[in-house]
């Protein structure tokens, strides 16, 4: 009987990892539903900054120092929000600490309150980047590979580099090419979504993304209880003895 529920339990624990996946590639969604919303809306991404800083060089040389200025400003909000999530992040690898949860609810509640509140002001939009920020700090590594939620040019950088590896012979690295590779989708088709419910819902689009941070949040109070009640059921299954 042990036995059958020690291989059910490693059976639940790899959906619940599935499911943790799952998460991981929501806060892709939203990421790419927020940055696209911005470009729309704004004509700025807040998601990556390259070409950012590309048009902040060019205006300085037109002298349009407004506009250098802005730039940096959307930076610098990114910045801040990256700053806090590595204050609240220990360590480099994920771990199932509730401060994912807190994180994920904290921002689409300051995505609600920011609307309500100051949504035809300047802090509103300097929030977008702000909680992108938040949310592409809060992850460095998952099982050796970089999580980038938001950073699309270091995800097909390392799709590329694991396409490498595998064709090399390294046939571990496979999951790590679809994970890369359900990252840039997901971002994908979160900006399509987001574009598609700005076209219907316009400004009432954010609220949609609140939501969505909220119900992310839940869901990952809800897997992180889950993945701990099995794992400690299994660990006193293995130390109890199996027969």
């Amino acid at each position: 009987i042990k036995l059958i529920n020690v291989c059910w339990g490693w059976f639940i624990m790899k959906v619940l990892n599935k499911m943790l996946l799952n998460w991981i590639y929501m806060l892709c969604f939203l990421g790419g539903y927020i940055n696209a919303i911005s470009i729309v809306k704004y004509s700025y991404t807040v998601s990556h900054f390259t070409g950012h800083i590309s048009k902040a060089a060019i205006n300085m040389i037109s002298g349009n120092f407004l506009e250098v200025l802005k730039i940096i400003s959307i930076v610098f909000a990114f910045v801040i929000g990256t700053t806090i999530s590595g204050y609240l992040v220990e360590g480099r690898e994920f771990n199932l600490k509730r401060r994912y949860g807190y994180a994920s609810i904290s921002l689409g509640l300051g995505l609600m309150l920011m609307y309500i509140f100051a949504y035809d002001t300047i802090l509103f939009f300097y929030y977008l980047p702000f909680m992108i920020g938040v949310e592409n700090g809060l992850f460095v590594s998952y099982k050796g590979v970089v999580v980038r939620t938001s950073h699309i040019t270091g995800s097909l950088t390392d799709a590329g580099v694991y396409i490498g590896h595998y064709l090399k012979g390294k046939k571990e690295d496979k999951w790590k090419i679809y994970f890369c590779v359900f990252t840039i989708v997901s971002f994908m088709l979160g900006g399509f979504f987001g574009i598609e419910a700005y076209n219907i819902f316009h400004k009432e689009a954010f609220l949609v993304a609140s939501f969505g941070y909220l119900l992310v949040g839940i869901e990952y109070f809800v897997i992180r209880q889950r993945y701990r009640k099995i794992a400690g059921k299994l660990l006193d299954d293995i130390f109890n003895g199996i027969g």
